[in-house]
């Protein structure tokens, strides 16, 4: 962070964030692109195509996909190889590229919620203790591969995960201060904790898109509020009554958490060539700071 930036965010602090112990103030942290440089949701939807991890056919947790019966007879030829054959089998890229097109093409056309739920409902059927351990399995394998490409199927698509060091470093600075610290993203639960884990942050203030279990397993429901869009707000307040003194983004997707914000606004510009200000028609005033050309972390230390 520059002195600029530091100077600004310690004079807010002096003026505003005095409270007793018993109350402290709230600050909220999305994920993808603010944390992290990625989406560790989408990276988590790589590795179950990777590694063909699926207990239910996508074309039944994907009851409106416009090619069910395709899908599911390519699901239900690779399923039924040896684990080991089934990302080398002739099928395998024709079956990833309709999973990955319906994803993006959903995104494409604004069905933000629905592309994100739609990859997290693919972990139906197994338990929580299981998704946890991908979840960490992803993140440590993102962690050590440098920022690249990777090819699954037809697709090129990113790899490699990297902490933002001007955020983990706002993120220390107000755990320091006594801040009760929150996260909240619209990729899936258990990524969201894993990101945030190494940063002390217990568990029960992640939140993430999540599926109702059911006798030990997950199911294909996803809980509400969806913490996408304004449903990060109605998730957050689920959680805690208390009104966020600071919101730490990266997107115009999370106006509607930015405006939840009772103080400040930490804007960080990890998105290239993004002008969130005219793009959100916001106008940037002293609630606004600002992390400009946000630096990598190879590690936390």
């Amino acid at each position: 962070m520059t002195n600029q930036f530091l100077s600004q965010l310690d004079s807010f602090l002096t003026t505003h964030a005095s409270r007793p112990p018993d109350s402290p103030p709230v600050a909220v942290f999305d994920c993808d692109g603010t944390i992290i440089q990625a989406d560790v949701g989408e990276a988590m939807f790589y590795f179950q195509l990777e590694h063909f991890l699926f207990r239910v056919s996508p074309a039944t947790l994907w009851p409106d996909f416009p090619k069910q019966d395709e899908l599911n007879n390519l699901y239900e030829s690779i399923v039924a190889l040896p684990q080991e054959k089934r990302i080398q089998d002739r099928r395998f890229p024709s079956f990833a590229e309709m999973m990955i097109d319906w994803y993006f093409d959903q995104l494409a056309e604004g069905a933000t919620e629905k592309a994100c739920s739609d990859i997290v409902r693919l972990w139906a059927g197994f338990s929580r203790s299981e998704i946890h351990q991908v979840a960490s399995a992803t993140l440590t394998q993102e962690l050590a591969s440098p920022v690249s490409q990777r090819t699954i199927g037809r697709a090129t698509l990113p790899k490699g995960i990297r902490y933002i060091q001007q955020v983990v470093d706002l993120f220390r600075r107000l755990q320091r201060r006594g801040f009760d610290l929150w996260a909240v993203s619209g990729s899936n639960q258990w990524s969201v904790e894993a990101v945030f884990e190494p940063l002390g942050l217990p568990a029960d203030h992640a939140i993430g898109i999540d599926l109702v279990e059911s006798d030990g397993e997950l199911t294909s429901q996803v809980k509400a509020p969806v913490p996408v869009l304004g449903g990060k707000v109605l998730a957050l307040q689920q959680r805690t009554t208390k009104q966020p003194l600071i919101v730490v983004s990266d997107s115009t997707y999370d106006i509607p958490l930015f405006e939840y914000s009772a103080g400040l606004r930490v804007l960080v510009q990890s998105q290239n060539g993004d002008d969130f200000f005219s793009k959100g028609t916001i106008r940037r005033d002293k609630s606004w700071l600002v992390v400009e050309r946000p630096a990598l972390l190879d590690s936390l230390t």
